[in-house]
C-alpha cells in the first residue's frame, strides 16, 4: 500500500498504521538528507566526512554491546539510598514549610515556578531574575537565579532548602528509575546526538534506564560488577587541558601551556607560573603544598589553577566565573590578568578562533571534525561555543576510538559504560590475570596525536574496586559520602601492584 503523505491531515492515520508511516518517514528522510550532504561533500573535495561517517558507524558496535548488556545494580544499596534519600527528603520540605508558614502563612512548593516567582519576587520583593529561551526574557526561579538571590541574607535559608529539595527529588528520580527484570539498569547511546561529535545518553528504548553519564557520586555506589568481576574506571587525565595546550602550539607555535599540562602536576605548575612572589622551592611534592594553602576563602592556590584556569581556557568571563566560583569579581580578574601573563598564547587562541569565526562561521578540529556555526559570529555565546568545541570533540573523538579499540582488542573485558572522557568496563576478578588485563587496556588506549612536529599521548589513569563509588576509607568520617567509606569502592591503579582487597559481600558488609 503507498501512502502519499503530503496530503494526509491529523488524525487520518491511527494506531499501527500512524508508526509504520512514521517509522518510512524517518527512514527515508534520513537517508534523502545523507545524499543531498554526501553530494555536497563530494563537490566540495573533501575526504573527512567519509572519515567521521565510518568512524561513527564503527561506534555502533561497541555502542550497542553496552546498551544490550546493562549494568548490574545492587539491590541493598539501591534500597538503602532510596530510604535516606526520601527522609532528607522530607526533613528539607518540612523546614521549608516551616519557613513559609512563618513569612507568608502557608507552605512553598520547591517544585512551583510559579509559586516561587510569587514568593521571592512580588511576596518578598527580591529583584525579578531573568533567562533567555530561543532569544525571549523569561522570569525564572531556576537554580542559576536562586543562587543569585541568596545574597539577600533574609532569603537564604528558603533558597537554600528549596535547592537541597531539588537535588534530593534528583536523586530519587534516579534510585527510582526503572530496571530490568535481570536486575540491570539499561540505558541507550545516541552517537551522533551532539554537534561535538560527544555521545549522550537517556532511558532505553523500553522507556526504563537513565543518563548513564550524569549519575552523581552519591549514586554511583549501587552500579555493581557481576559476580566473579571487578569493574575499571578508565579515564582520559587532563584530557581537554592537554588538547588546549596542543591546539595553541599547532595554531600559534606557543608550547607554554602543553609543556604545563606534561609537567606532572598541571595545577600545581600553573599556580608557580601565576603566582611567582610565593616561595616556590622546584620540587613538585613541596611546591604542591605551598599551592595547597588558601588563597581566597575556602579556594587554596591550586583550586584556582585548576577551575579557573578551566573556565578561562573557554573565554570565562571574570564576572560569569566569579558567579559560578563564589568569588569576587575583581579576585577574578586578578587571577586571569595573572593567568595571561604566561600562557598569552590562550588569548590570542580566542583571538584566532573569533576571526575564524567572522570569516568562515565553522571550526575544523585536528581530526577533521568539522562545524559550522550558525549562530551571530559577533555574539560571545557563539564564540563560546567555537572556542570549546575544538578540545571537547577532539577528547571525544579520541576517548571513542580508544573505546572501540578495547571493545576490538580486548576480550577479557566487557564494557559497561561510555562516560564523556572515561570508560567503565569490568573484568575477571583473577589476580593472576588482573595487571596483564589493566596494563593492556590502558596500552589500548593511548593514542599519539602528532601535530607541527609534536605528539601528544593523553595518558589514562585505571580506578578499580566491585561497586562505581569511590573508597573513602582514608578518609575523614566527616569527609565521606558514606560512613562505612565503602570498602568496594574504587581505589588508584598502580602499575606492577596487584589489589590486596577482596570484595565485600552478604553478612560481612555493614549495616547501615
Amino acid at each position: 500500500m503507498k501512502i502519499q503523505t503530503g496530503d494526509l491531515k491529523p488524525g487520518d492515520l491511527i494506531g499501527h498504521d500512524l508508526h509504520q508511516v512514521y517509522n518510512g518517514l524517518d527512514a527515508c528522510l534520513t537517508f534523502e538528507i545523507f545524499e543531498v550532504l554526501s553530494e555536497a561533500m563530494r563537490k566540495e573535495n573533501d575526504p573527512s566526512w567519509e572519515n567521521i561517517y565510518s568512524f561513527e558507524r564503527g561506534m555502533q558496535a561497541p555502542a550497542l554491546d553496552m546498551m544490550l548488556r546493562g549494568w548490574l545494580i545492587d539491590p541493598y544499596e539501591r534500597q538503602v539510598g532510596t530510604k535516606a534519600t526520601r527522609l532528607q527528603k522530607e526533613r528539607v520540605e518540612a523546614i521549608l514549610n516551616r519557613y513559609g508558614f512563618a513569612t507568608w502563612g502557608k507552605p512553598i512548593n520547591p517544585r512551583s515556578p510559579l509559586q516561587l516567582k510569587n514568593y521571592f519576587y512580588s511576596h518578598l520583593g527580591l529583584p525579578e531574575q531573568f533567562r533567555f529561551d530561543k532569544g525571549e526574557r523569561k522570569v525564572t526561579t531556576n537554580r542559576e537565579a536562586l543562587e543569585k538571590l541568596e545574597d539577600y541574607l533574609y532569603a537564604r535559608p528558603q533558597i537554600l532548602s528549596i535547592l537541597a529539595a531539588r537535588d534530593a527529588t534528583k536523586l530519587l528520580s534516579v534510585l527510582e528509575t526503572e530496571i530490568d527484570q535481570d536486575g540491570r539498569m539499561r540505558t541507550s547511546y545516541n552517537i551522533a546526538g551532539t554537534n561535538t561529535g560527544r555521545w549522550s545518553s537517556s532511558s532505553n528504548s523500553t522507556g526504563g534506564g537513565t543518563n548513564l553519564q550524569n549519575i552523581t557520586p552519591k549514586l554511583r555506589r549501587m552500579f555493581i560488577a557481576d559476580k566473579g568481576y571487578k569493574l575499571c574506571y578508565l579515564d582520559l587525565e587532563q584530557a581537554e587541558s592537554r588538547v588546549v595546550g596542543l591546539l595553541v602550539w599547532w595554531l600559534l607555535g606557543d608550547a607554554t601551556y602543553l609543556d604545563a599540562c606534561e609537567s606532572g602536576d598541571l595545577h600545581t605548575y600553573v599556580a608557580r607560573l601565576v603566582w611567582p612572589k610565593l616561595p616556590w622551592t622546584g620540587e613538585i611534592k613541596k611546591d604542591r603544598e605551598i599551592a595547597e594553602q588558601i588563597f581566597y576563602r575556602h579556594f587554596t592556590y591550586r583550586d584556582m589553577a585548576k577551575r579557573g584556569g578551566h573556565g578561562t581556557n573557554y573565554y570565562g568571563t571574570p564576572p560569569t566565573m566569579a558567579k559560578h566560583l563564589k568569588v569576587t569579581t575583581p579576585v577574578m580578574q586578578e587571577f586571569q590578568d595573572a593567568y595571561f601573563t604566561p600562557f598569552s598564547g590562550i588569548r590570542r587562541w580566542h583571538v584566532l578562533t573569533a576571526r575564524t569565526l567572522g570569516l568562515h562561521q565553522e571550526i575544523t578540529t585536528p581530526l577533521g571534525r568539522r562545524r559550522i556555526f550558525f549562530g551571530r559570529p559577533d555574539d560571545d555565546a557563539t564564540l563560546r561555543k567555537a572556542i570549546a568545541y575544538a578540545p571537547q570533540s577532539t577528547v571525544g573523538d579520541l576517548l571513542n576510538y580508544a573505546l572501540w579499540r578495547l571493545w576490538k582488542y580486548e576480550p577479557r573485558i566487557e564494557l559497561l559504560a561510555q562516560i564523556h572522557d572515561a570508560v567503565v568496563f569490568q573484568y575477571p576478578d583473577d589476580p593472576r590475570y588482573e595487571a596483564d588485563i589493566l596494563s593492556s587496556c590502558i596500552e589500548l588506549t593511548r593514542i599519539p596525536l602528532t601535530l607541527r612536529g609534536r605528539t601528544l599521548t593523553i595518558p589514562s589513569e585505571a580506578k578499580i574496586g566491585w561497586n562505581w563509588g569511590e573508597n573513602q576509607l582514608d578518609r575523614p568520617l566527616e569527609k565521606r559520602l558514606w560512613p562505612d567509606g565503602n570498602p568496594n569502592g574504587l581505589v588508584k591503579w598502580k602499575s606492577g601492584q596487584n589489589d590486596s582487597r577482596r570484595r565485600v559481600v552478604g553478612l560481612d558488609r555493614a549495616v547501615s
